[in-house]
């Protein structure tokens, strides 16, 4: 899978152009390509400075604006994302890129094999200038369509955050089922859960159509499994990160309290990038994450001990009932 570089670094331009030191930042699969985004730059202005930001970029949430400062640099390019509503400490550009997959041919599968009628559309920033071709292309196929506006951090129509599924979420009431047009299963399993309608996925990396029901029942049976053996926990570690667009201070001092009001004890570790083999060394029963919510339903084997989103401490607490599972976002 290939991503129009060239263009986001255009879109840039009027910015770079004016800048004496540029920032980049770079998703890891981008940073292979660190130097063409240079030369690229250095096109748009032959006299900038580059310096190449080396830490994590995993979403709009992540602005390396303070790093970007310390190297005095007077612009920040962010690439791969777009704007999440953080207050920027430096210029900054939000760099989107676009996918150059072509979504026609798996749509077009997609749209034959729903037997639903009335979809509604979602995907991420890497393919929403795609939407409206997709939109089209079911329609010819008899389906009405239905798209909306994230009432939360997500910036563009029909766009979905791994963190954020408003655009999908909202059309609950109207729509049969929903088709996210993407690669892997991250953003959309969040729409299932929180709506319980079918959610397919047109993926055009892999020209495959798939549902995720299967895949919900897996996630629901590894967060049973993960709750349940956190209930016997007496020390809970509660993560939080400085992450700009993630840091959730006064949530993880409440959650604290509460889990002390339960009797047991807990203490607030702070990081960066969550880092799981570094826990081990504090010696805790189990953790309740506040940082990126996506970090309990994809990362949680890399985790020694059990790691909670805080509504499943609230099942551990005895404060909401398994019935009533629901998932954290910003």
């Amino acid at each position: 899978m290939g991503y129009k570089i060239e263009k986001a670094v255009e879109n840039a331009g009027n910015e770079i152009k004016t800048a004496k030191r540029i920032a980049v930042q770079l998703p890891d699969g981008m940073k292979a390509k660190s130097a063409e985004v240079a030369e690229l730059i250095k096109k748009q202005n032959k006299d900038s400075e580059i310096i190449v930001l080396g830490g994590s970029n995993f979403g709009g949430c992540d602005i390396r604006d303070k790093e970007a400062v310390s190297v005095g640099a007077d612009l920040l390019l962010h690439f791969g994302h777009a704007d999440f509503g953080v207050q920027e400490k430096i210029k900054t550009v939000y760099a989107e890129i676009q996918s150059d997959l072509d979504i026609e041919k798996i749509v077009t599968k997609a749209a034959k094999e729903i037997k639903e009628k009335k979809i509604g559309l979602v995907t991420t920033i890497q393919h929403i200038n795609s939407l409206e071709k997709a939109k089209e292309i079911l329609q010819k196929n008899g389906k009405e369509v239905f798209t909306a506006k994230p009432k939360g951090k997500a910036a563009k129509e029909g766009q979905l955050l791994g963190c954020d599924w408003s655009a999908g979420g909202v059309l609950k009431g109207e729509v049969d089922c929903y088709l996210y047009v993407g690669t892997g299963n991250f953003h959309p399993i969040s729409l299932a859960v929180d709506t319980g309608k079918k959610v397919y996925v047109a993926d055009p990396e892999f020209q495959q159509v798939r549902e995720l029901t299967e895949f919900k029942k897996k996630l629901f049976a590894q967060r049973a499994a993960k709750i349940d053996k956190a209930k016997s926990a007496k020390k809970f570690g509660i993560l939080l990160t400085t992450k700009p667009g993630q840091m959730r201070l006064k949530l993880a001092e409440k959650l604290k309290q509460e889990i002390e009001s339960a009797g047991k004890e807990a203490e607030i570790i702070e990081f960066d990038n969550i880092n799981p083999q570094i826990l081990p060394n504090f010696k805790l029963d189990a953790y309740v994450n506040t940082a990126c919510p996506r970090i309990p339903l994809d990362d949680v084997e890399a985790f020694d001990k059990p790691i909670l989103s805080p509504p499943e401490l609230e099942i551990v607490l005895g404060k909401r009932k398994w019935g009533e599972y629901k998932l954290d976002h910003f």
